[in-house]
């Protein structure tokens, strides 16, 4: 663990470093929502207690193996000790686990004591996969969750990054970044983009 060099962006540090249980994060496309979350995942394996494991999760299997497969493999390489495609699972050299699953199956989530998950692009995944599901996996060991995602129309995304503005509930937060806050990207690129769309769809896409 000492030896592992993670390189954040600024608003990924904020988010890293807040110890709010449950962050929501409704971000731009290509703000880097995807790296943050697999250096999350691969910090919090490294702390997990025996017996236990870190969630992804994606609107599908898919979409799962799609996002952060490979970012887990390039970022984790020192201290993963074995992974396996074909059920998406990754052993730490600790012996915890990784495991990436698709929300399109909710019930294929139950019965796994977790520590901590990543719910990615929560805007098209189901509900009950979280309050039905992956939430009660939490309890056990008290573990804590990420959502993050590119907003779509008002739904139950919009609902919880709400909820988590409110601060009524100080378990929760929410933050919020466009594309615009990650300084990789050229903003002559996202202001090129911005002039060939609609002001809907560039708001709600780049500036989420």
């Amino acid at each position: 663990m000492s030896d592992l060099n993670f390189s954040l962006l600024p608003w990924q540090q904020t988010v890293f470093a807040d110890k709010t249980r449950f962050k929501v994060v409704a971000a731009g496309r290509r703000c880097g929502k995807s790296r943050l979350a697999a250096t999350t995942l691969i910090i919090e394996a490294l702390r997990c207690p025996a017996g236990s494991a870190v969630l992804y999760v994606a609107p599908t299997n898919g979409q799962a193996r799609q996002i952060i497969w490979d970012v887990l493999l390039e970022i984790g390489r020192d201290v993963i000790q074995a992974s396996h495609i074909n059920n998406m699972d990754i052993t730490m050299i600790n012996g915890a686990k990784i495991y990436v699953r698709g929300a399109d199956r909710p019930d294929t989530l139950r019965g796994v004591s977790l520590t901590y998950a990543v719910l990615d692009e929560v805007a098209d995944i189901k509900p009950e996969a979280w309050e039905q599901v992956i939430r009660a996996s939490l309890s056990d060991k008290k573990g804590r969750a990420m959502f993050i995602g590119t907003p779509m129309g008002r739904n139950h995304f919009y609902d919880l990054y709400q909820y988590g503005l409110k601060g009524d509930d100080d378990t929760f937060k929410s933050f919020h970044f466009t594309s615009f806050d990650n300084p990789l990207l050229d903003p002559k690129e996202i202001e090129a983009a911005k002039k060939s769309m609609s002001s809907f769809s560039f708001r709600q896409e780049f500036m989420a």
